[in-house]
């Protein structure tokens, strides 16, 4: 009946509240509570014993367990003349080399020296590590470096390199310091500091200088030199085919876009290069590489070209005379450069020659006195010649055109301008490739075009076919000097033709 009655109300005391059978379970609990409880007690009396006494085994070399702690005097380990062994984890506490500490020890007491390891004896924290000092005949600077990037700042590149302190006396150095006002991507800075303090700031913006900004030690102030690389050069010549256009051509061959921009301009008096392009045209370009600390830094400028087509061969030189500017001269010592420039705007194509045609806004036949250049709005229109503006404004169908005066019985017209250049006015005097103003589709238009005339003894001329007047040859008595200076770049270019001529005939053998 007990058995029964035993399993019937633990079946159901959940719902009778039965405690019987807990009251055996609480031994174990308060078994568990006894033993804690002692464990802790111990533990705190363990921590409450003096720190001397609980790690004098432990932290006393085997030397000096049998003398009193007031007899330690002394440790010095920057010379040390014994050393104990050390093993085990000991080792690790003996890594601090650099280290003195001495102790006054009471009147009485005997006050011998103990050399050996601080750490082994001394439990404080250790100090933070000292700056080593420098070697002599060792720069002490602390040195960062930045490569400019888009969208840096001055103020942010300063920050980085942890100078920001310094910024408002370095712009005040005035015109030596002046490259930091335009940065472009790129370029590079360097800072030296000691101590947290600049000392020296090393700019290297594009070109052949760079910029060093040195602390004054007498009165702590800054002082900025412009300082010159050293630079190389290479001679260089290279070969190009035109196949498909000199842009692609060229750059294939390994010149660079600013280079096909140059021997465009050389040779655009005589060459319209949107349209006298033939494939099969040669070109040969001698120029120099510059090299800065190994590297290459840029292109120098075209010192002899020669550009073969249509079976024609054109042949630019390079020579400045004494006393004078740089300028390009044919073999003969003919300028390169023509009175006037052939197209008005760099980019564009002829949508009209000069000539009768059917006007496309007024609908019938009538002579088209000019070219007409299609263009994006907003193209520059660049002067053909040295002049003087005689008219700018509105001119009936033609919009807002210019007409500039060049003496000597030319005068050049511009119309269906979108707008004109600033800060001039009729009467100004402009140069030679001088903006005057802009792409547009002013007055009788159907698109953004230039409509440009050219004008000899006041009948308009074909401006694409007239016979461009020269620019002033080179002086007789500079004749010898150019041709002893340019004798070498036509031989380049002669034994850089005949070779490629060679190659190409011996692989058309072979193709045979």
């Amino acid at each position: 009946m007990r058995r029964q009655r035993r399993i019937f109300m633990e079946a159901s005391a959940t719902h009778l509240n039965f405690h019987e059978p807990r009251r055996h379970r609480r031994w174990p609990l308060l078994l568990s509570v006894v033993l804690l409880g002692t464990l802790g007690l111990g533990f705190a009396a363990y921590i409450e014993q003096p720190a001397p006494e609980r790690s004098a085994a432990a932290t006393l070399p085997t030397d000096d367990t049998v003398r009193p702690a007031t007899e330690r005097t002394r440790l010095d380990l920057a010379n040390p003349t014994t050393e104990p062994p050390v093993s085990g984890n000991d080792a690790h506490e003996l890594q601090p080399t650099l280290l003195s500490a001495s102790y006054a020890p009471p009147a009485g007491a005997r006050g011998d020296t103990l050399q050996g390891n601080a750490a082994s004896i001394l439990r404080e924290p250790s100090p933070e590590p000292l700056a080593t000092p420098a070697a002599p005949g060792m720069d002490p600077l602390q040195w960062k470096e930045h490569v400019v990037s888009s969208g840096d700042t001055l103020s942010g590149i300063f920050s980085q390199l942890e100078i920001f302190s310094h910024l408002q006396a370095i712009l005040e150095l005035g015109e030596e310091a002046g490259d930091l006002h335009r940065l472009f991507p790129g370029e590079r800075f360097r800072a030296g500091t000691r101590g947290g303090e600049l000392e020296t700031l090393i700019y290297e913006p594009r070109g052949d200088h760079y910029v060093e900004i040195t602390r004054v030690a007498e009165s702590g102030e800054f002082l900025a030199q412009r300082q010159a690389h050293e630079l190389r050069t290479q001679r260089h010549t290279t070969h190009a085919e035109i196949r498909q256009s000199l842009f692609l051509d060229g750059s294939q061959a390994g010149l660079s876009d600013a280079m096909l921009i140059r021997i465009a301009d050389i040779f655009g008096w005589d060459v319209d290069f949107a349209w006298d392009i033939r494939e099969g045209d040669h070109l040969v370009v001698v120029y120099d590489r510059i090299f800065k600390d190994g590297e290459y830094l840029r292109d120098g400028p075209v010192l002899a070209a020669e550009f073969q087509n249509q079976g024609r061969t054109l042949r630019a030189l390079r020579f400045a005379p004494e006393g004078g500017d740089p300028d390009y001269y044919t073999p003969d010592g003919e300028s390169m450069r023509q009175a006037f420039i052939r197209t008005p705007v760099d980019v564009g194509r002829i949508s009209s020659n000069f000539g009768p045609r059917k006007h496309p806004v007024l609908g019938y036949n009538r002579q088209h006195q000019g070219v007409d250049y299609a263009a994006p709005t907003g193209t520059p229109i660049r002067a053909a010649g040295n002049g003087r503006i005689v008219h700018r404004g509105t001119r009936g169908g033609y919009g807002r055109t210019v007409i500039i005066d060049h003496g000597n019985n030319y005068k050049t017209l511009y119309a269906h301008m979108n707008g004109y250049r600033s800060g001039q006015s009729v009467g100004s005097r402009v140069r030679q490739g001088e903006i005057i103003g802009y792409v547009g589709m002013s007055g009788l238009a159907t698109g953004p075009h230039l409509h440009y005339e050219f004008h000899v003894r006041k009948k308009p001329v074909n401006p694409v076919t007239v016979d461009l007047p020269r620019a002033q040859s080179l002086p007789p008595e500079h004749r010898e000097a150019f041709r002893e200076e340019t004798a070498p770049l036509l031989a380049a270019i002669d034994a850089l033709r005949e070779e490629t001529q060679l190659a190409e005939g011996t692989a058309g053998a072979g193709a045979r």
